[in-house]
């Protein structure tokens, strides 16, 4: 009779046993940073970071410049001014851009109007330091309202918008 406690020696021996595998924590957390770091630098690389979407090929800012025609309800003799309902279009009038979610990007003024006619004003308008690489820009000038401006023309100068008419 053989021990209960001894082995058959006629028996294959078994494999010993494997302890349960068990990772440091320290690798999960060394894991979980660098892959946060990986997902962090695509999207900085991308662009995608601050403007929901890609980056424009200039980045960095620009100024936006342009012209604003009041058609009617000018003064347009001598000083160059709105007058009635228009009375808030003049020199130095805000000038705001935004973004296409409707988030100010700047702040700008009408430059001094010069006459262009009965009742017709044409004003320069400027905004400094516009952020680049927006899919759309809105320009307001004295609270009447945003027009869609394409980044081309903001870009360019060839901003032209018109009120009146």
């Amino acid at each position: 009779m053989t021990d209960l406690y001894q082995p058959d020696p006629g028996a294959p021996a078994a494999a010993p046993a494997r302890p349960g595998y068990r990772t440091s924590p320290w690798r999960l957390v060394l894991a979980a940073t660098g892959g946060a770091a990986l997902v962090g630098a695509l999207w900085a690389g991308l662009g995608l970071a601050g403007s929901g979407g890609p980056a424009g090929p200039s980045g960095g800012t620009f100024d936006l410049r342009g012209t604003f025609t009041l058609t009617s309800g000018g003064d347009g003799f001598g000083t160059c001014v709105g007058s009635g309902g228009y009375a808030d279009i003049t020199g130095g009038a805000a000038v705001t851009v935004y973004n296409a979610a409707g988030t100010v990007l700047s702040r700008g003024a009408l430059g001094t109007g010069r006459p262009a006619g009965m009742g017709t004003c044409v004003f320069s308008l400027s905004a400094q330091s516009v952020p680049a690489g927006e899919q759309i820009y809105l320009v307001e000038v004295a609270h009447r309202g945003r027009t869609m401006v394409t980044p081309q023309d903001a870009r360019d100068g060839d901003v032209a918008l018109s009120l009146g008419g």
